[in-house]
């Protein structure tokens, strides 16, 4: 299957394109940029084509991956839909709960895949906290305590007007599809707070905590900050407790690595399973209509809520509930 890639924005454009190419079932068609300088050196240094008009990459392709900025999702996610290509949407699937929902509708009329984007549904570790979960070795799940921590990506990712927020948009939302997936359930109440006051200079939020509360009366809470500072040796990291009945399980989804030291600084390097090939592996087993874990479009729908409510949430100071 030729997959055309939507957009070299995204800090993770490289992770989709290397699973794109090592992928048995996928081949990468070309690449499609709005800005034509950063999409062609991409495509160079994939050794791949790169088209200045979106149409000519759909026309090659079967499916495509959208790596864009937040905002321009819709518009892309549209152009793919119309031209009867399955989609695999960077996340947030959309700013807002209207265009997610539209973005949804849209691939059920057209009768095409549109996932979004959740590779930690492939995290070995997750999959393990998964098993523990559902073999009831914790009891029943009372409370989750999650960080997703990072350090601010800058570029359009602090520009308000092309990623439509700012840490709590960027993280809530990976923690928050881990929790519905392990679960079953979903969130019906959101307490928020989230403010400037971590990176010099900029006005969107870097920091915020996140309480939640699960329509099976699970409660949960995610800290999403941008809170890494740049001489952090990692860029971020996923840690999250499920606390049950009768135990707790605790996730840190990204501690396969290696640990180098020298005389300045230490470095992480990451050597575990490469969770974005075996999302694309699902990608393509989802066209084939094969029953995966890949999220799917509602799935981004549901996670978009929570982010909507929580900004809501933030402004109002008050909980927010959701329908």
């Amino acid at each position: 299957m030729k997959v055309s890639i939507l957009s070299t924005a995204h800090v993770h454009f490289e992770a989709f394109a290397s699973a794109v190419k090592s992928c048995a079932g996928t081949e990468l068609a070309g690449i499609y940029d709005d800005d034509a300088h950063r999409g062609k050196k991409k495509a160079a240094d994939l050794q791949t084509v790169f088209f200045e008009n979106i149409h000519d990459a759909l026309a090659v392709c079967e499916a495509v991956v959208v790596c864009s900025e937040n905002v321009k999702h819709e518009e892309l996610v549209f152009a793919a839909i119309e031209a009867n290509k399955h989609v695999l949407c960077e996340k947030p699937l959309a700013i807002s709960t209207v265009s997610a929902e539209r973005m949804a509708k849209k691939a059920v009329e057209h009768d095409v895949v549109l996932a979004t984007a959740f590779p930690l549904r492939f995290n070995t570790p997750a999959m393990e906290m998964k098993r523990v979960i559902e073999q009831k070795q914790i009891g029943e799940v009372l409370a989750f305590h999650g960080v997703n921590p990072g350090q601010c990506p800058k570029g359009w990712f602090i520009d308000k007007k092309l990623s439509g927020g700012g840490a709590l948009m960027d993280h809530i939302v990976h923690l928050a599809d881990l929790m519905r997936w392990l679960t079953g359930a979903e969130v019906s109440k959101v307490y928020a707070e989230a403010d400037s006051l971590l990176v010099p200079c900029i006005t969107i939020d870097d920091v915020g905590h996140v309480q939640l509360e699960f329509n099976n009366g699970i409660i949960a809470d995610i800290d999403p900050s941008w809170s890494r500072p740049e001489g952090f040796p990692t860029w971020g990291g996923i840690d999250l407790r499920a606390t049950g009945t009768q135990g707790s399980v605790d996730l840190r989804a990204y501690a396969q690595k290696v640990t180098q030291y020298n005389n300045r600084k230490t470095l992480y390097h990451d050597y575990g399973d490469f969770e974005y090939l075996y999302m694309m592996n699902a990608f393509v087993e989802t066209i084939g209509s094969q029953q995966t874990e890949l999220a799917n479009a509602w799935d981004g729908v549901a996670a978009t809520k929570i982010v909507d409510a929580a900004y809501q949430s933030a402004k109002e100071h008050e909980v927010v509930t959701i329908a």
